[in-house]
């Protein structure tokens, strides 16, 4: 007994004694426009109104949030005299329709969902940041809600990294 419980002081004190590291924050990357452009569909079948409410929102979102000076709509040729543009890319993975009046009766079943891989690239191509983000609609509102979340959490994660 008296063995183990020396054997535990000496770890403990052990472990004590290392120094620890402090978590070293994520390096933020540093960009001051970036350029939204249309959101790809790929093999997702996805109604046209869903695919441009997106890109809308995530137009209003990314410039209410701040995070960049300028905004631009893809194609806009006022960025190419920017040298540190960004452009945001964004595929839809995986969309499952949902019902409003389901949601509304139930608050159990109907939701909406969303699934976008998103990608911020350099004017070099070099990929700055690939991540998954997902919007959704659970209780009240329209189907179309689901896009205004998607685009929250996009701005979300482009404060968190620039």
């Amino acid at each position: 007994m008296r063995r183990n419980a020396a054997c535990f002081l000496f770890f403990f004190a052990l472990c004590w004694m290392l120094p620890t590291r402090a978590a070293e924050p994520p390096k933020k990357l540093s960009a001051s426009a970036i350029q939204i452009n249309l959101v790809e569909v790929g093999n997702v079948e996805i109604p046209a109104e869903f695919r441009f409410a997106i890109y809308e929102c995530l137009i209003e979102q990314v410039r209410k949030s701040g995070t960049f000076q300028k905004v631009f709509r893809g194609g806009d040729h006022a960025a190419d005299a920017i040298p540190d543009l960004v452009t945001l890319h964004t595929t839809v993975e995986k969309y499952t329709e949902g019902s409003q009046m389901k949601r509304e009766v139930t608050t159990v079943v109907g939701a909406t969902k969303l699934d976008v891989g998103v990608t911020v690239t350099a004017r070099d191509a070099k990929t700055l940041l690939d991540q998954k983000v997902s919007g959704k609609v659970r209780f009240f509102g329209e189907n179309l809600g689901a896009t205004n979340d998607l685009a929250k959490r996009i701005s979300k994660v482009l404060r968190e990294s620039f």
